[in-house]
């Protein structure tokens, strides 16, 4: 599961970067073009086996660190935002799971 969130949740974290790239002044439509550039290179990545870079490509791209900083690009970028509850609810439902199985 962790190897699937690394090389697809990155994919969705894009709309999370244009809606902070639009609210910093940047035009959408540029701002959509370049990253869907860069997400159609990554997506030839993940399909070579490689890992996915997408949020590299967006992270030194001078066009898009004009109106975010590289570092503020990788935290919107962060998987971790996507996860939400799930690995604490995965857990509690393991626990049932084993306890129902042992009595």
């Amino acid at each position: 599961m962790q190897r699937n969130l690394g090389t697809y949740a990155p994919f969705a974290a894009v709309e999370r970067v244009m809606m902070a790239l639009v609210k910093a002044g940047a035009d959408r439509q540029v701002m959509h073009e370049i990253l869907r550039k860069h997400s159609l290179a990554a997506w030839s990545a993940v399909q070579a086996e490689e890992p996915n870079p997408v949020a590299d490509l967006i992270s030194h791209d001078p066009e898009i660190t004009r109106y975010l900083p590289a570092q503020e690009l990788l935290q919107l970028m962060d998987i971790a935002h996507y996860l939400g509850d799930a690995p604490q609810r995965a857990r509690q439902m393991a626990q049932a799971v084993r306890t129902a199985i042992t009595g």
